[in-house]
């Protein structure tokens, strides 16, 4: 049945009271559940859909020449691999370089880091492999054998700015 201001639509009778509570409680409970939809959707839109600024800062540079590689993933599957989704090569000319990413979604990333000093690149290594060139990782994870897991190089960006300082040894 269909009404306006308490009178049926077809024959204009006036409809008892609890007619009102009703429609008045189901309007109340339509509002009530939109309201906590849309918290729900901005709240998880500003978590997952925000961008920051990326300020990546390699110091401990043992020389003033050659350049710095840098590779920043964003997954498990992909960390060391051969597809990261920002790459830079900046030349040296100081003992610290820095490098500014913009509109970086939020979210987890890692970041590979090494000192091409004689700008062949690629990362220099002995007859064991062992590397003979500067390198780094994010959170400075120091390795031992075998490169750092995902888990302990990974950091999150959320915020305006995202700030990672990796000391290269």
């Amino acid at each position: 049945m269909q009404a306006i201001n308490g009178r049926c639509l077809k024959c204009g009778y006036q409809l008892p009271l609890q007619f009102d509570r009703r429609r008045i409680i189901y309007s109340l409970a339509y509002i009530i559940l939109f309201a906590v939809g849309v918290s729900f959707a901005t709240s998880s839109l500003a978590q997952s859909g925000g961008k920051a600024t990326l300020v990546l800062k390699v110091t401990g540079l043992r020389s003033e020449k050659g350049q710095v590689k840098i590779a920043v993933f964003n997954s498990s599957e992909k960390w060391l691999g051969e597809q990261p989704i920002y790459s830079s090569t900046i030349n040296v000319d100081s003992q610290t370089v820095t490098w500014r990413i913009n509109d970086v979604p939020y979210g987890d990333y890692g970041v590979a880091v090494f000192h091409d000093e004689n700008s062949n690149g690629k990362m220099d290594k002995n007859v064991l492999g062992i590397p003979q060139e500067p390198y780094g990782f994010s959170n400075n994870v120091r390795i031992t054998f075998g490169p750092p897991k995902w888990e302990e190089a990974k950091f999150t960006v959320k915020g305006s700015t995202a700030e990672v300082s990796i000391e290269v040894k």
